[in-house]
């Protein structure tokens, strides 16, 4: 059963839950971009996922980057709101 801090701040923890898998599978995708061809069934199912994240960060990140370039980028993006999500919560005084 969730704890009840969860339930109370749900609004914080849902989209923290939401970053952290989303930094977690564009891990997954930098590694197995190395180990597996891009057809594979695990490798589509992957990118299909993580395509909309990598693709707003190639929007703005220069071209000369190479794709697992972005990726690390897109990474480093999600770490940095995921830390802003906190401290915004803790600038708040709510204690997770």
């Amino acid at each position: 059963m969730p704890s009840a801090n969860f339930l109370t701040y749900w609004y914080l923890h849902a989209p923290s839950l939401i970053l952290a898998a989303l930094i977690y599978l564009l891990l997954g995708r930098l590694v197995l971009s190395f180990l597996l061809d891009a057809g594979s069934i695990v490798m589509r199912v992957v990118h299909a996922i993580t395509h909309p994240v990598v693709a707003v960060v190639g929007a703005i990140t220069p071209r000369i980057v190479p794709p697992a370039g972005v990726i690390v980028c897109a990474i480093v993006w999600l770490l940095a709101a995921r830390i802003t999500l906190f401290m915004g919560a803790m600038a708040r005084g709510v204690r997770l």
